[in-house]
């Protein structure tokens, strides 16, 4: 059993910031078939509290809780104007300050940490936020170890993701550290993700870039592309899908996208390789399933984006070392966070 989960909430709050985590640790609790997570939504006084959105949910009164039975508690975003009121929020302020003394986690989701700085939860460690709130920390907190860019951060007991859905992805990987990565993979699969996000991950995605510049004219081939990483993908075969001669497409869609057809493609390989290895999947698969022709390629690839090999990668990283050809052994251990 491993207790009480909160939610710190307040009005003008983030919804998905909320229902997104409570999802992932509540099909925890289904698929272990037990509560491991007891789930709290709380704000300072009991009652409706009502979502940037307009949406309304109903909160316990978070003085009801002794911050020392507290297993982990979460800030989660909102708008400014919330973020304001609940940083002055005295009654919050000092439970989560005395609970984050005895909690085995606490953290924030999107812009909720920015109440952690203002309420000096973060200390030395590294932590994210999201993107629209990282000037804003810059400013009023130069001296906090900040990441701006990954989409979550685990830091000893200091739990932070970035915008919006990255909080599903650190509960995936919290469940991940309780209960291993099939535990995970099951969430994932039941939630209908496309893909398990690591930390590491940047908030800037160049796929959505790439399916929005120039008015979208590319968004149907990039999606395709991500589908299809594993076929041939030179800039002939794009072209034509395009409908466009080699010339003109070359042109047009290095203009929308930013990057030429061939580098792009090359960085969304990388990226979804990088997100198998950590998967632990074995390094001929992946090359395989990254349109790379076999490992010594794929492992050049990792040398000149990271500078070093594939299974080099995988081992600073956190993913298991394997060997190229044999899948990793089944484990329901803990696994260090990327």
């Amino acid at each position: 059993m491993i207790g009480k989960t909160c939610f710190i909430t307040f009005d003008r709050f983030q919804l998905l910031d909320l229902t997104g985590p409570c999802t992932v640790l509540g099909a925890a609790n289904d698929l272990l078939g037990r509560k491991d997570y007891d789930i709290q939504v709380v704000a300072d006084v009991p009652g409706h509290v009502m979502a940037s959105c307009g949406v309304e949910i109903v909160a316990r009164e978070i003085g009801g809780l002794p911050p020392s039975a507290i297993d982990s508690f979460f800030i989660v975003g909102g708008d400014p104007e919330g973020l304001r009121a609940l940083a002055r929020n005295s009654t919050i302020r000092d439970w989560a300050i005395e609970a984050s003394a005895t909690a085995r986690r606490f953290g924030s989701v999107c812009s909720g940490s920015t109440i952690l700085a203002a309420w000096g939860l973060i200390g030395t460690r590294r932590f994210a936020t999201h993107w629209e709130a990282t000037e804003t920390v810059k400013q009023r907190w130069p001296e906090l170890n900040l990441d701006p860019e990954a989409i979550f951060v685990a830091d000893g007991p200091l739990w932070t993701s970035a915008g919006i859905t990255t909080g599903i992805d650190m509960m995936l990987a919290i469940v991940e550290a309780d209960h291993g990565p099939e535990a995970a993979r099951a969430i994932a699969r039941r939630m209908v993700l496309s893909l398990r996000r690591p930390g590491w991950q940047s908030q800037f995605s160049t796929m959505l870039d790439a399916q929005a510049g120039r008015q979208g004219r590319y968004a149907d081939l990039v999606a395709w592309v991500a589908q299809n990483l594993d076929a041939r993908l030179d800039v002939e075969t794009l072209a034509a899908r395009a409908g466009e001669s080699l010339r003109s497409f070359h042109r047009n869609f290095t203009a929308a996208t930013g990057k030429s057809p061939a580098a792009f493609v090359a960085c969304q390989r990388i990226d979804h390789a990088r997100t198998l290895i950590l998967e632990g999947l074995p390094l001929k698969l992946i090359a395989e399933r990254t349109g790379h022709a076999d490992v010594a390629r794929l492992s050049a690839a990792f040398q000149r984006a990271f500078g070093m090999s594939a299974n080099a990668y995988r081992i600073v990283h956190g993913g298991p070392s394997i060997s190229p050809a044999i899948p990793a052994a089944p484990t329901r251990s803990p696994q260090p966070q990327p």
